[in-house]
């Protein structure tokens, strides 16, 4: 069974050989695996035992744009970074109190330059056969915005229902809309939505702001994915404590929720699987932020083996990790979980 017939078996909720898995590693992690298995790119995802294949087509593929430590640069938005650790970070932000003149005449990126595809189009024309191809256009509506507004100034304006914000975020989903019907286009087997909605213990806004304002646009944009091509899968990341709109996150559309941080509130993925595990793939949760940092490659070994044998009973689960793994999380750990993966 190729890793592309894995992955489509756990989303239509049939029982497969294995779990499929998808790990997301830093690239100064990336750094560490190269060294010591001498392989890069997607010959040593492929090598970790990764099923899916995935690249950036939006705007948080700038978080991982390699450059120097503490280099700054502006991204195709206009927004300024600098390198700070293991990731790029937001420290100038060109729509910051913008008036609505401004946000209607403001420089948008070009959802359709070649360039954006090329990494796509090598995935899909190399590995594509085999292996199971996703399109990220996150952040998608969202996260752009506080990027070029600021995150403060975006929710004061959100809670005063600002008609920028309108605006702003119309002009925004319209990008990922046309990013994602390309993509689609080109044939990738996912496309993966997404903006980090949630905190430890809940949500950056309320459920009512967010049904006010992200919820219809990102219908829409599924809506016309899937008027693109019917059976398309779409999958949705936030981090954080997201609860309260799971239920709307499965009425718009989304197949796939990652990465059920188990660390926030209420995002315990059995209880979520008891739920709504019927009617949406989970994507997660092993924890980065203390099981792999912090445990013995035994107990990483042993909770791995957990989550497959509880969540993976008639498809609809997908192992992969609470985040990014980072540079501190020992190697030991991350061939202890890949191990015992290999022996499901």
């Amino acid at each position: 069974m190729t890793s592309k017939q894995k992955v489509y078996d756990a989303l239509n909720f049939k029982n497969g050989t294995s779990v499929p898995r998808f790990m997301w590693y830093s690239n100064k992690t990336k750094e560490q695996l190269k060294k010591k298995f001498n392989l890069s790119g997607p010959k040593l995802d492929i090598y970790m035992g990764n099923d899916i294949l995935q690249t950036w087509l939006s705007i948080n593929g700038e978080m991982e744009r390699e450059v120097e430590e503490n280099t700054k640069f502006i991204d195709e938005w206009g927004i300024t970074w600098k390198r700070s650790g293991s990731h790029n970070m937001v420290i100038a932000h060109p729509l910051k109190n913008a008036d609505i003149d401004t946000i209607k005449n403001y420089h948008l990126p070009d959802p359709l330059e070649p360039k954006r595809y090329e990494n796509l189009e090598y995935l899909i024309k190399n590995y594509g056969r085999d292996y199971f191809i996703g399109a990220d256009i996150s952040g998608t509506i969202f996260e752009p915005s506080y990027h070029l507004m600021n995150m403060e100034d975006l929710l004061i304006n959100m809670a005063y229902k600002d008609d920028k914000i309108d605006l702003l975020f119309d002009r925004i989903a319209e990008f990922s809309t046309i990013v994602s019907l390309e993509a689609v286009k080109r044939g990738a087997d996912w496309i993966w939505l997404g903006d980090d909605l949630g905190t430890q213990s809940g949500m950056i806004m309320s459920p009512a702001i967010w049904k006010r304002y992200l919820k219809p646009r990102m219908a829409e944009i599924i809506s016309k994915i899937k008027k693109e091509k019917n059976d398309i899968f779409i999958a949705y990341h936030s981090c954080g404590s997201i609860t309260e709109i799971i239920p709307d996150l499965i009425e718009i559309g989304i197949n796939v929720l990652n990465p059920i941080q188990p660390k926030a509130l209420n995002m315990d993925i059995y209880e979520i699987k008891r739920k709504y595990g019927s009617a949406i793939t989970l994507m997660g949760n092993i924890d980065t932020q203390d099981l792999m940092k912090n445990s013995t490659p035994e107990e990483v070994a042993v909770e791995t083996r957990k989550l497959v044998d509880s969540l993976s009973k008639n498809g609809g689960y997908i192992f992969a990790a609470s985040h990014t793994i980072q540079p501190d999380v020992p190697l030991e750990n991350i061939l202890a979980m890949l191990n015992e993966l290999n022996k499901i």
